[in-house]
């Protein structure tokens, strides 16, 4: 509003609307409303995902030729923090804060059930539920194979050390996690929520489980736990789709465009 008053032109970037699937009724409701008054603020609307755009359009939020989908893009990193998905025993990672939304509980539930095989956890991050879920692994008896590390400022590094990256949220924009994970030549497993599948291609890069799926996220778990080979294949995958499509420059470059758009439009109205 200050923007518009000043006549300067706007441009809000959507990280992932606050009425997405999975975030509960009453909240989605008061944010669609609260986007549709704040949306003829600005003179373009980027999304990180196209799910997000078609989101936005389903729900009028505004026009379509307002919204453009820019994805996520990250900072690629020196090879020497590139993973090595094929060391075994098999260490996991999970890049998240201790919130509803990233549902931990679910992943240390159904690692529970798959004890007996060979591999560590590792939950990088912090918030208001790590007290939570760090008494759940205890109960589980699996405590003795989960590394509560807290928020860190060496990610990178930490994604050199693992062999599988998971993501259970149930609900999501396009999370950078999943892209810093591709990046390092990890194999991806992640909920099908936001954009997480215009990332992570089933079958290819990683697996995509439906939202709170135990029994399919045990499965997959397995899978790659168990099969070195299939973690090396995916985790390639997914570093030549990071290179193709997730780089910082590719995201810097049309987010520019967009913003060089509305300032032309700004100025042609001013003529």
């Amino acid at each position: 509003m200050a923007a518009k008053w000043l006549k300067i032109p706007v441009v809000f970037t959507a990280h992932g609307w606050a009425f997405t699937e999975g975030v509960p009724k009453r909240q989605q409701i008061v944010y669609r409303w609260a986007e549709k008054l704040a949306a003829p603020f600005a003179g373009k609307i980027i999304t990180v995902s196209n799910h997000d755009r078609e989101l936005a359009i389903r729900y009028k939020i505004t026009h379509p030729s307002k919204i453009v989908t820019i994805h996520n893009g990250v900072p690629d990193i020196d090879s020497t923090l590139f993973a090595k998905p094929e060391v075994e025993p098999v260490h996991l990672i999970m890049v998240a804060r201790f919130e509803e939304q990233k549902d931990h509980i679910l992943l240390l539930e159904t690692l529970e059930e798959l004890k007996d095989l060979s591999w560590t956890f590792e939950l990088v991050g912090d918030g208001p539920l790590i007290g939570i879920v760090r008494e759940r692994a205890e109960k589980l008896g699996i405590s003795d194979k989960v590394q509560f590390s807290g928020a860190c400022d060496d990610v990178p590094f930490r994604l050199a050390k693992a062999q599988i990256f998971i993501l259970t949220s149930k609900w999501e924009g396009f999370p950078r996690s999943i892209l810093e994970a591709m990046r390092a030549g990890l194999p991806v497993i992640a909920s099908d929520v936001g954009g997480v599948k215009e990332a992570v291609i089933d079958g290819l890069t990683g697996y995509i489980i439906p939202r709170g799926d135990k029994e399919e996220l045990k499965k997959r778990l397995k899978e790659l736990i168990l099969d070195s080979h299939k973690r090396i294949r995916f985790g390639l995958a997914g570093r030549k789709r990071y290179e193709e499509f997730f780089t910082f420059e590719r995201m810097a470059k049309q987010t520019m465009e967009v913003y060089q758009e509305v300032i032309r439009q700004k100025s042609s109205k001013m003529l």
